[in-house]
């Protein structure tokens, strides 16, 4: 019989690699120790275990950041592959939502939120009833977020450009619709006038320019933004009571953008793709799996048209046989619509 000489290797578990990369990462203690929901002491205490299994200070303390040596950078291929196959031999098991306690977390914005989240929740209390769902607002480094295991996924409208890692999957579509206050002007006329208004956008990052900037750079045109905001609900509260236009997707028109009349964007776009995104380590999770194979039930039961975009257009068509040749425009709100001539 072989005996293993020296068996010190086996020392290390996954909660001390978990805990050496989420140093690794936020060089701190502190803020390791509070993602963790441990002590300061207690981490030091590991770390200090960690030193001596190692043969390595793996840290050194520069200012208020931990810096990382020679011998944390090379080994943080390997601890994330182990830690990758140690959830992957947890998680073999059926996932039971019915006893489960899990806490789901997204990601998402406010459009995503009021979109999907109120059905995934209630799906969510019918099917794994002792389970809770938090969600985050997203940031601009969302995928950041689902590297160090901040959220389960996140929904957004612009899949991550560093996805090597990550895994990207279309959810659903919509158009685009122009928004303003019917209390303080009319609906845009034309193009012209459309570029002639002040205009309140969404922007989730540095990169301003959107797809109607685009679009009117390459007719020549260019149109006034007077707002930038971080979120849809931004925009809206600004176009209330003043003469501005948002151009945003047409189910928000029943949600966010209540109570705003809205018209035809009279610039060509192409529908708004939203995304599901998260992170490959969750591939072998049968938790992880359910969770987001409900999500995509809950996107593929989307109407294609919203209902209030349904209604109000229906009524603008009874409106346009009742008007005749002579009706010129029609502002449609998710109440009526009104004929304006």
């Amino acid at each position: 019989m072989i005996m293993m000489k020296n068996i010190d290797h086996l020392s290390l578990d996954g909660r001390s690699l978990y805990m050496l990369k989420q140093i690794y990462e936020h060089r701190s203690v502190t803020e390791t120790a509070r993602m963790l929901g441990v002590t300061q002491s207690s981490v030091s205490h590991s770390l200090d275990r960690l030193r001596g299994l190692l043969g390595d200070p793996l840290f050194l303390k520069v200012g208020r950041a931990m810096v990382p040596t020679e011998r944390v950078e090379s080994m943080m291929g390997e601890i994330d592959q182990v830690l990758e196959g140690i959830e992957a031999l947890y998680h073999q098991s059926d996932f039971d939502p019915i006893n489960s306690t899990d806490r789901f977390s997204i990601i998402c914005n406010d459009f995503e939120h009021d979109l999907l989240v109120p059905t995934i929740f209630s799906r969510l209390n019918q099917e794994a009833p002792n389970c809770t769902l938090r969600t985050h607002q997203q940031l601009i480094m969302g995928n950041v977020c689902l590297k160090k295991g901040v959220a389960d996924l996140e929904l957004c409208p612009y899949p991550p450009k560093d996805s090597s890692d990550l895994v990207i999957s279309k959810l659903c579509s919509d158009r685009q619709i122009t928004y303003y206050d019917p209390d303080v002007r009319d609906a845009p006329r034309d193009l012209e006038d459309f570029v002639a208004s002040d205009h309140a956008i969404l922007s989730l990052g540095t990169n301003e320019a959107t797809a109607i900037d685009t679009q009117l750079s390459s007719m020549s045109r260019k149109r006034r933004v007077s707002y930038i905001g971080p979120n849809f609900t931004s925009a809206a509260m600004v176009v209330r009571g003043t003469n501005m236009l948002a151009t945003a997707p047409s189910r928000l028109a029943g949600s966010i953008f209540r109570d705003l009349a809205w018209v035809e964007t009279p610039v060509e776009l192409e529908p708004v793709d939203f995304y599901m995104v998260w992170h490959v380590r969750h591939r072998h999770s049968p938790r992880h799996k359910w969770f987001r194979d409900l999500i995509k039930t809950v996107a593929s039961d989307l109407p294609e048209t919203s209902q209030v975009c349904k209604e109000t257009i229906a009524r603008r068509t009874v409106d346009n046989d009742a008007k005749g040749p002579k009706r010129k425009h029609a502002v449609i709100t998710d109440k009526a619509a009104i004929v304006r001539d």
